[in-house]
């Protein structure tokens, strides 16, 4: 039995149902090395009751999901320790080992799931920022609860995450974002000279 927790990632875009059977708990823009993307936390949204407003979400991890980022296992670099080999004392790629589990779900039925025995999980992001996918991602924002709204989120590097307001969330850049709050980054003049 595996001690992980199962975590769903929706890979399907295409038949996604954007804005209609989900809403968001958390909206993410993370600036990485070949652009910005969105990716979000998501939850089944079943609508709002007329007369209480109440909003009714899923509350199982099973009714929760990633988009806009999938789950992917890779090898590693390891030192080779076989005297025998032509590589011996150099660092190789070792080759990501993985198990198919099965386990049974909250009503029984029995799933299975690939887990990681050696190796090291990685993400690869699939909601590059465009005009398109902000449109596309704007519909899972809302309330999803009677006192709470979706969060925005900027992510850079190992920074921790920064919450932002709605409007400087659609309309900024993570890097031009942090580049205005972090006073460090700001060019300083005194007499004239940089400091």
């Amino acid at each position: 039995m595996s001690m992980s927790i199962p975590v769903r990632f929706i890979t399907n875009l295409e038949n996604f149902t954007w804005g209609k059977d989900w809403r968001a708990t958390r909206i993410i823009k993370e600036k990485r090395v070949d652009g910005e993307y969105y990716f979000a936390n998501i939850v089944r949204y079943y609508g709002e009751k007329e007369d209480t407003h109440d909003y009714d979400i899923a509350d199982t991890i099973a009714e929760s999901a990633w988009l806009g980022r999938n789950e992917k296992f890779v090898g590693k670099r390891i030192h080779d320790t076989d005297p025998d080999s032509k590589t011996f004392g150099k660092r190789i790629y070792s080759e990501a080992i993985t198990e198919t589990i099965t386990e049974k779900d909250s009503k029984g039925r029995p799933i299975e799931r690939e887990v990681l025995i050696d190796g090291k999980t990685v993400y690869e992001y699939t909601l590059p920022v465009t005009k398109e996918n902000t449109e596309k991602i704007k519909e899972l924002a809302g309330a999803i609860a009677l006192n709470q709204e979706t969060l925005f989120l900027f992510i850079y590097g190992a920074n921790p995450p920064l919450t932002v307001d709605p409007d400087t969330f659609w309309s900024t850049k993570v890097s031009d974002y942090l580049n205005s709050i972090n006073p460090l980054k700001k060019e300083k003049k005194s007499d004239g000279k940089k400091i």
